[in-house]
């Protein structure tokens, strides 16, 4: 059920979320940000700081132990189904068809977002040339250098605009170049859906020039 909205409510909201593992590690501890509609949200800090365990309970991965996560409205302890209509999620691991080419991916994507064939061809171009993955766009995953795999992982997060976009790192194993086209795509893609974005990072570089706001 979608709680009751106005234009200034976060369309991410987490409030005192922690995360106890059975063997007493607490692993996350009253953790509360709130993202706007046109805002990106970074998480920054090294490995093992908490952000891919933030990460997986704002997408449904884990369950949270207390707290609240609001995604759009929608209570995440609740309404998953709903929510993830209009949610796209890049995780920390590649999760990709060996023999299905870069195109491929992007179509099958496409169809279950509910794409039409001429959105979709406009779509999978436009995310092609802003990835630089033009000149792979029939290559099998499995012939994709770890860089251009993310960058994979990174358009199909993105295809069909959805509302709420969730980053794991997206730029690791990209070259310098690369990531500033990411980063230039990922400003462009909050300009023009209105959405609201987290995403986590290492790189305090990414952090300064991606991120409306920052937790650490």
């Amino acid at each position: 059920m979608r709680i009751n909205s106005n234009e200034n409510q976060d369309l991410i909201k987490a409030l005192e979320v922690q995360k106890v593992y059975p063997n007493g590690f607490k692993a996350l501890q009253d953790l509360s940000f709130g993202v706007e509609k046109g805002q990106i949200f970074c998480l920054l800090g090294p490995n093992g700081a908490g952000k891919t365990t933030a990460f997986e309970i704002m997408t449904a991965g884990i369950a949270k132990t207390e707290g609240l996560v609001q995604l759009n409205g929608y209570d995440l302890s609740r309404d998953i189904p709903e929510i993830f209509y209009e949610t796209g999620v890049c995780s920390q691991s590649n999760t990709l068809w060996d023999y299905l080419t870069v195109e491929q991916h992007l179509r099958v994507y496409a169809k279950m977002k509910g794409m039409k064939e001429n959105e979709t061809t406009e779509a999978i171009q436009y995310l092609l040339k802003a990835l630089q993955l033009e000149e792979h766009a029939h290559k099998g995953a499995e012939e994709l250098s770890g860089g251009n795999k993310r960058k994979l992982c990174v358009a199909l997060c993105m295809i069909g605009a959805p509302k709420l976009l969730f980053l794991d790192e997206p730029s690791t194993g990209m070259d310098p170049v690369a990531r500033r086209y990411l980063w230039t795509l990922i400003k462009e893609i909050m300009k023009s859906n209105k959405g609201a974005m987290v995403l986590t990072t290492h790189y305090m570089q990414e952090a300064e020039l991606v991120a409306d706001k920052l937790g650490m």
